[in-house]
């Protein structure tokens, strides 16, 4: 992985290590088939969260990061669980934006029930709109961003369209086993959504229900505002169904 500084394409950010993971690391897979370079973006490092520490899960988040192939991934350090979008934290993302220069971005959805999930995404809609202005008060060059696109994984979320990952649905399940601290109840501790048994099962059931509408077996929403341009309708609509089997 290289420092940030060199241009990607695209930065996923999360309030968490895993949250990128979760809902988009098929995309991110699928990208860097086709040669797309891409960062992770953390705002926290996870360190107040019910299993694991601050030093496991940034082990995790790297190693998750490597197996994507993605080009960097760096913390912002801002605090867990105490996530807001303060001038502060603006900065910070404003300048994470300005090193890695990425033409797409990834962000969470604000009607997530986590509220450091709704932190999240606010402060990165504010900073990729900053980031374009000369005179923000944040250190890099102005950049601007050319689409920001949501992604969300709670029951309300409304996606503008969806990501066919079936190709990839495996190896997206083996990044999220690089997350290994919270996808066990091993050893005691709190028990929380991700670390049930039937986590992962529950995943791919989600997914399989956004690949329904899509023709796909599995598929990853998401949205953006406005209408995306299809250069290719035919190509991009109809897509032949893919049967289970």
């Amino acid at each position: 992985m290289t420092a940030p500084g060199d241009a990607v394409e695209i930065l996923a950010v999360g309030a968490h290590p895993d949250d990128v993971e979760i809902s988009c690391a098929g995309l991110l897979l699928l990208m860097g088939r086709r040669g797309y370079r891409f960062a992770l973006l953390d705002c926290t490092a996870g360190e107040r969260g019910s299993r694991g520490d601050a030093a496991t899960r940034a082990r995790e988040a790297q190693a998750a990061a490597a197996r994507l192939g993605a080009a960097g991934r760096e913390c912002l350090g801002l605090p867990d669980t105490q996530l807001q979008e303060t001038p502060g934290a603006v900065r910070l993302m404003v300048e994470a934006i300005r090193r890695w220069r990425p033409k797409l971005v990834l962000a969470m959805d604000g009607g997530d029930g986590h509220p450091d999930h709704r932190a999240c995404a606010a402060i990165t809609q504010r900073a990729a709109f900053l980031a374009a202005l000369p005179k923000a008060e944040a250190g890099g060059g102005a950049h601007r961003v050319r689409r920001v696109v949501r992604y969300g994984r709670h029951p309300h979320f409304r996606p503008g369209f969806v990501v066919d990952i079936t190709d990839v649905v495996e190896e997206k399940l083996d990044v999220l086993r690089c997350h290994a601290s919270q996808l066990t109840r091993e050893g005691g501790g709190a028990k929380t959504p991700v670390s049930d048994p039937a986590f992962l099962d529950d995943l791919k059931a989600f997914w399989r229900f956004h690949g329904l509408g899509a023709g796909a077996l599995y598929a990853e929403p998401y949205a953006t505002d406005g209408p995306p341009a299809l250069p290719d309708p035919v190509a991009a609509l109809c897509v032949q169904r893919r049967d289970v089997g």
